[in-house]
């Protein structure tokens, strides 16, 4: 009996590690959830495909690191310009249509910059004015479907939805660039615009057959006044606080070195657009499998920032190895294993700051969230480009990946963080009086 103990035991222990796994999956089993999904996917392969094409467009105009980091900054500027009043504007309105407007603005912009590719009239100028009005839109949209996930998937569901969510845009991740790369080294970019624009469409008409429920409060005074409130909730929650300082270290270093593909594929790799599409397909096929197998396991983990900040450091070194590498192989591995802890980093975050959050605050905080990590990420994306100009893209990807080693290890030598647990809200349910 003891023999046969022991060959049944590990076959239970597989059987529940799968059961974890799929556990990413069970909001599916809500037919808002699916429909959102599916829109998502097509939408978000669209999108893969136009970053790529833009970032590559760029680079072949310029040559230059510094327009790749401007882009970057006008794209990420309108977090921090309109993060006061991004997430009250998705508290007070219905969030549903928020989303169905910056859709649709999404897909003009995109299809402005297809037709100015096709009839070759298409100037950086155009590129650095269409990448602000984009990340305008984003900064709005980006604030409602966090909030809006969450109002479709209820409470308990919160976070396993905002991982199938991040889910689906690795894969698209995966799949987008390397289909971009193909495109532009076969036919030409504009077909990647063009196909972005088309894909908004599915998106629209999923985000039209939804209906959502979502807890609406009378909002008092000004944009500022009501993000004063949102900073006030931060500054009672020492795990959220150190929550959003993981998640910063990990935009403001490791989305830096992502911005900086397009040179790292010609200068260092002396590739194409090709292999910039496997580089940034490595890094989503490798958020793509933390997501999906280490997530599970790592939500386990009681102590929060622990999780999050070992996998800061574990995608800093991986960075470091990267900016030795001169080989394409080798580089794709270090996206990957880059990408694995990298993309655990910001699911956590932005699930445990929607669970910590009472419902009516849940998009201001949101906002909030996104205002302070990505913030200063335009500034950052900025000197990257610059500094790499002067001291060489390795470098300052080797610089970048320390700084993700060093600083979250300075924070977990602080002795009362290993005390913080997570304390998840649940909206109080009244009976009625009989």
């Amino acid at each position: 009996m003891m023999k046969s103990n022991k060959k049944i035991r590990p076959v239970g222990n597989f059987l529940l590690q799968l059961q974890t796994i799929g556990g990413n999956f069970s909001p599916l089993r809500i037919r808002n959830i699916r429909v959102y999904m599916f829109g998502q996917s097509v939408n978000l392969l669209g999108d893969w495909m136009q970053q790529t094409a833009q970032a590559w467009v760029v680079w072949e105009m310029t040559h230059k690191a510094t327009a790749l980091g401007i882009v970057a900054f006008l794209s990420q500027i309108p977090f921090f310009i309109f993060g006061p009043w991004v997430g009250i504007f998705s508290d007070k309105y219905d969030r549903r249509k928020i989303l169905l407007v910056t859709q649709i603005l999404t897909m003009l912009f995109a299809f402005v910059l297809a037709f100015l590719i096709q009839i070759d009239r298409l100037e950086l100028i155009h590129v650095y004015i269409l990448a602000f009005l984009l990340g305008t839109v984003t900064a709005f949209n980006v604030t409602a479907e966090q909030a809006f996930i969450g109002d479709i998937a209820g409470p308990g569901k919160i976070r396993k939805a905002i991982a199938l969510n991040n889910i689906i845009n690795q894969l698209t991740r995966l799949v987008g660039p390397a289909i971009a790369g193909w495109l532009i080294a076969t036919i030409g970019v504009a077909p990647a615009f063009w196909y972005n624009g088309l894909s908004v469409i599915i998106s629209i008409i999923c985000i039209m057959v939804i209906r959502s429920k979502q807890d609406i409060k009378k909002a008092e005074g000004n944009g500022l006044k009501q993000f004063k409130e949102g900073l006030l909730y931060f500054q009672k929650q020492k795990l959220l606080r150190l929550i959003i300082l993981f998640a910063a270290i990990q935009t403001f270093f490791g989305m830096s070195i992502i911005q900086l593909l397009p040179a790292y594929s010609t200068v260092v790799l002396h590739g194409n657009a090709r292999t910039l599409g496997e580089l940034i397909g490595s890094a989503g096929a490798g958020a793509l499998a933390g997501i999906v197998i280490v997530l599970p396991f790592v939500q386990r983990i009681k102590r929060s920032c622990i999780a999050i900040g070992g996998a800061v450091m574990w995608a800093g070194c991986w960075y470091i190895i990267f900016s030795f590498s001169t080989s394409l192989s080798l580089s794709i591995v270090c996206q990957f294993m880059a990408s694995l802890g990298a993309a655990n980093v910001l699911t956590l975050s932005a699930g445990l700051a929607q669970e910590l959050t009472p419902t009516h605050m849940r998009a201001r905080i949101i906002s909030t969230f996104f205002m302070i990590i990505f913030g200063l990420q335009p500034i950052a994306s900025y000197l990257a480009g610059r500094i790499a100009d002067v001291i060489g893209i390795k470098n300052i990807m080797a610089v970048n990946g320390m700084c993700m080693i060093l600083l979250p290890a300075l924070l977990l030598t602080i002795p009362s963080l290993y005390k913080l647990k997570a304390t998840i809200h649940v909206p109080v349910v009244r009976n009625k009086p009989v």
